[in-house]
């Protein structure tokens, strides 16, 4: 709320975050707003009040995922589900 980023990207496909940016950009006209659609998650609306808009294909999320395991300061790991 203090408008201190020039732009935002923000990686959903939900509609419900259309009134959000919609405050958003008249609270912070000059903040530029991005979507970066998830896998299969497109969606016009969210497109339409963007700045600009891109998709991630299935491919991008094998190649842009942390190391498993993430091994934090403290010592701690967080492991990857088998899932992903």
């Amino acid at each position: 709320m203090k408008g201190e980023c020039d732009t935002a990207v923000l990686m959903t496909g939900d509609t419900d975050l259309a009134p959000a940016v919609r405050a958003a950009k008249r609270l912070f006209p000059s903040t530029k707003i991005c979507f970066a659609f998830p896998y299969g998650r497109k969606n016009r609306e969210l497109a339409q009040l963007a700045h600009t808009a891109f998709s991630f294909n299935a491919k991008s999320y094998v190649t842009h995922q942390f190391p498993d395991p993430v091994v934090l300061r403290n010592g701690m790991k967080i492991i990857k589900p088998p899932s992903w």
